[in-house]
């Protein structure tokens, strides 16, 4: 068996240290749909025994529902403030539940600059994450606003992460210390 040198060790310890500050730095920002600072309809609130919390946030299916997208029929969104603790690059995961092709996609509306669509894919009646844009953050208070495209399209949850290489898998644990709720 071969024995590490002292300068080895120290290398190695170093390395180590780097790397758990690195994760240690890792910012994770979940917020559930229910958490919303206001919402306007056709945006609405709904229940869900398999959703995080136990709810979301929707666009109502109309009927007839369309075979293609002529785009929104109302500008119905939810708000959302978030306060960020530092500046940095944060990639936006959408947790949805699309209804088919023409019901899997929502706006996204940051700080009121262009929306960007985040969607599109095509898993549906399911429950599943969706990577959306990368986002240059400062430190401080952001809005997020999810903006009707589609009915039939369904958020649970969305995080933010600086971390790029992290993408989620499964219902996330809120962080009510970044969210930032009307005054009651």
């Amino acid at each position: 068996m071969r024995r590490l040198t002292a300068a080895t060790t120290i290398v190695v310890l170093a390395v180590l240290v780097a790397a758990t500050l690195a994760w240690a730095a890792t910012i994770k920002i979940v917020v559930e749909g229910e958490d919303y600072y206001s919402i306007k309809p056709s945006m609405a609130k709904a229940t869900s025994e398999v959703a995080s919390g136990h709810a979301y946030v929707h666009i109502p299916l109309r009927r007839p529902h369309a075979t293609t997208e002529t785009g929104p029929a109302d500008d119905g969104n939810v708000r959302f403030r978030i306060n960020v603790p530092s500046a940095g690059t944060y990639t936006l995961w959408a947790r949805c539940n699309w209804y088919d092709s023409c019901g899997n996609s929502f706006f996204v509306v940051v700080d009121g600059k262009p929306a960007t669509a985040i969607g599109e894919d095509g898993t549906y009646q399911t429950w599943h994450w969706v990577k959306g844009a990368r986002l240059s953050l400062s430190a401080g208070v952001h809005e997020i606003r999810i903006q009707n495209r589609e009915d039939g399209a369904k958020l649970d949850q969305f995080l933010l992460t600086n971390n790029s290489r992290y993408v989620p898998v499964r219902a996330e644990t809120r962080t009510p210390q970044y969210i930032i709720k009307p005054s009651q």
